[in-house]
């Protein structure tokens, strides 16, 4: 933390997860919290499980329980009333144009074998994974999810399943605000298109935009400034490695100089409540220095 505090690094945004994270300690917890901010930075947390996926937006009640897991861990982290909880969004609009992309190519069939490889050999395995598996749902159930035709859809068309998970969002922080008199704000993370919706809606009250340039209105709500932070393109520190080997590597974010306060934090208060610790894998937690 010290190396980072010397590269002029000031805030440090951490995820918050469900209990079966999707990746392992991804989670913050309160003793990360603690050394984050007694090393000087302040905090930022943005929920993310499963948010670059369609279907996490199409499924009903996402949203809801999303935002009780949200409350539960800022509760737990100690995170003060008044700074943000931002909820990813993350390319789901883009992977709407790649489904209808890939509909085009396959006929509105499976992938090819040979299509399968080029995929796997450009995308990697990963990605391709869940390209594959949105794509068999897509070409079954798209005039259903998304009405009009199949192959005929863009990104403004997940936009509804999008406005549904936030409104959810926005009546839990509401009703848990009126209740406790703790009130988080609520931020949004996702490509230019998503961010203007959020925002022009009041759906959010910060917006930070994705690195993917690839994705709709990327460029106009850049310029338009309405953005809190701006992700950089991923920096790969080499000699730093993680524990289980890879170079360590992070996003810088460019804080928009109209808007110092997007949401952070650093102090934290003891609510003394309870929570769901992550689940073990493989014997190994992640929720202490040792485990």
């Amino acid at each position: 933390m010290a190396a980072i505090r010397d590269l002029g690094v000031d805030t440090i945004i951490r995820y918050y997860d469900n209990v079966a994270e999707t990746l392992p300690c991804k989670t913050l917890v309160p003793e990360e919290t603690q050394a984050i901010l007694q090393a000087g930075f302040s905090l930022l947390a943005v929920f993310q499980h499963n948010n670059d996926n369609p279907m996490t937006f199409v499924t009903p009640g996402r949203g809801t329980l999303d935002a009780q897991r949200a409350i539960e861990l800022a509760l737990a982290n100690g995170q003060p009333s008044g700074s943000a909880i931002y909820f990813g969004v993350d390319g789901v609009d883009g992977a709407i144009q790649s489904a209808n992309y890939e509909y085009a190519k396959s006929a509105g069939g499976e992938i090819s074998p040979s299509r399968q490889a080029t995929l796997k050999a450009s995308m990697g395995a990963g990605s391709f994974r869940k390209h594959q598996e949105f794509y068999d749902i897509y070409r079954e159930e798209a005039v259903d999810l998304f009405g009009g035709t199949a192959g005929k859809h863009g990104p403004h068309d997940i936009l509804p399943y999008i406005d549904t998970y936030f409104r959810d969002i926005q009546t839990i922080f509401t009703n848990f605000g009126n209740q406790t008199g703790i009130r988080y704000k609520i931020g949004g993370y996702g490509g230019g298109l998503v961010c203007e919706h959020l925002l022009s809606s009041g759906m959010v009250e910060y917006c930070w935009l994705s690195q993917s340039k690839g994705l709709a209105g990327y460029q106009s709500f850049e310029a338009s400034q309405k953005w809190v932070m701006r992700q950089e393109l991923t920096t790969i520190c080499n000699g730093w490695k993680f524990g289980t080997g890879g170079d360590f590597q992070f996003d810088f974010n460019t804080v928009n100089p109209r808007t110092p306060d997007f949401g952070q934090w650093n102090t934290q208060v003891d609510y003394a409540v309870p929570f769901s610790r992550p689940l073990k894998r493989d014997g190994v937690g992640c929720y202490a220095w040792r485990d």
